[in-house]
This record gives C-alpha cells, structure tokens and sequence, in this order.
C-alpha cells in the first residue's frame, strides 16, 4: 500500500512539469501576440527553465530585428523615387 501511495504522489509531482515547447523566430514572426507575451514574461521572470531561456532568446531576436527593419525600412512618399 505504501508503494502504491509513493508511486501516485510521484506521478501528480510529475503531472505538473509541463514541458514548454521552444519556438523558432518564424513562429513569433507570425504570432505578433505570443511575441509580446513572451516579451512580457522573459522581463518579470526571475528563473528560467532551459525552453523558457531559449524561447526569450528567440524573442528578442525577434523584437530587435523588427525594430532594425522598422527603422532602416524608411519607405518614401515621393515619387520621383518610387520605382
């Protein structure tokens, strides 16, 4: 009996180690919300699993190369310089 109670305690304390999946950079390409919400997770997060850290190094891959894009794409409303 005392086994059998070991073993059920065991598995309801491995129940809850959810293993998060690790996303690549085109996934939070886009899924622009999960982006965010990583972002916001990765910033108040004091301890980090090995997916979570991997994750949140993938975001902010992510983030800045969109705000580099963003920056250097500039686009031009004039017309003599659209093609």
């Amino acid at each position: 009996m005392k086994k059998m109670l070991l073993l059920a305690m065991l598995g309801a304390m491995l129940a809850g180690c959810a293993h998060q999946p690790v996303y690549t950079e085109h996934y939070y390409r886009t899924h622009k919300a999960a982006l965010k919400k990583e972002i916001a997770f990765c910033g108040k997060a004091e301890k980090l699993s090995n997916s979570e850290e991997k994750n949140c190094q993938t975001a902010k891959t992510v983030q800045s190369d969109e705000g580099a894009a963003a920056i250097f794409s500039g686009g031009t409303n004039n017309p003599a310089l659209l093609p």
